[in-house]
């Protein structure tokens, strides 16, 4: 699923102003453009963004796609060292939980954390044929 820009969580107004001037005005947008690594010097000076702030602003793109998640988490996701999906599934859904509390705690964020019951949606269903087979 695609999502404007400014509905990322933790994007600014003017950065998304400037990335529509830029081209991108959604996520897929973001994942196009920046999927051409020679391009991304030229994308970052015609966003008017730091290299590495576009960076960021990708990988909250890719979390956005993820089932369930969308643009409200993604930018505490960041914050907490989950620049991904396959990051994202390298969690349970309560140990997900548990970072996401400690990083608020330790970086006083005033947003809130999604609860277990929340995050348990963003993880695929097991298989039942494969989970039979192993």
């Amino acid at each position: 699923m695609t999502y404007p820009m400014r509905e990322l969580q933790w994007i600014q107004p003017e950065e998304a102003e400037r990335l529509r001037r830029a081209g991108i005005e959604s996520t897929d947008d973001m994942l196009r453009l920046w999927a051409d690594a020679p391009k991304r010097a030229g994308l970052a000076e015609k966003a008017g963004l730091p290299v590495g702030r576009l960076a960021e602003l990708e990988a909250m793109s890719r979390l956005a796609r993820v089932k369930n998640v969308g643009p409200k988490y993604v930018g505490m996701l960041l914050a907490a060292g989950i620049d991904g999906p396959n990051r994202l599934f390298d969690h349970t859904a309560e140990a997900l939980v548990k970072r996401l509390l400690e990083m608020a705690v330790e970086k006083k964020l005033m947003s809130r954390v999604p609860t277990v019951d929340e995050v348990r949606p963003w993880y695929p269903e097991p298989n039942p044929v494969i989970a039979t087979v192993k």
